[in-house]
Order: structure tokens, then sequence, then C-alpha cells
């Protein structure tokens, strides 16, 4: 599988874990959601850990997958100061 086909799938695989978030998964349970071969699975599970979608749990050897809410930064100005341009 190469990585133009890789896309659909890693956005199936995101798509799964946002509306799931709280469910923890092994990749063969994640390719048995989605319909897809483990061996498919693999890559993509590797690039969403990369970019912080996915959290590691568990041992190499029995891998378990959960969803990484995102980190959000807000800045508010508490001063009450309106900045004029």
């Amino acid at each position: 599988m190469d990585n133009k086909e890789r896309i659909p799938l890693r956005m199936e695989c995101t798509m799964l874990f946002q509306s799931n978030p709280y469910m923890i998964e092994s990749p063969e349970g994640i390719g048995v959601r989605l319909g897809r071969k483990p061996k498919d699975i693999f890559p993509v599970i590797e690039q969403l850990l990369k970019q912080g979608i996915l959290q590691l749990l568990g041992e190499e050897a029995s891998p378990l997958y959960r969803y990484r809410e995102p980190d959000v930064i807000q800045e508010i100005d508490l001063t009450g100061e309106v900045e004029r341009i």
C-alpha cells in the first residue's frame, strides 16, 4: 500500500478514534473495525503516533492504542484593553 492509498485509511482510523474517544484497541481490533488487514493498519498507526493523534499503551509485544485529545492553547487578555490597529 503506497502513501496515496494510506490517506483514506488514515482518515478512517482517525475518525474511528475521534468517534470513540475512550476506545482502547489493538492493531488487529482496529483492522476488524475498519474491515482492513492489520498489515495495512500498522504504518497508519505509526504515522498517527508520530502526529500525536494516537497514544501507545502497553508493551510493544501487545500494543494497545487510544485517542489522544489535542492540546488546546488559548490566550486570554484579562486587562480588558482593546488593541487598536
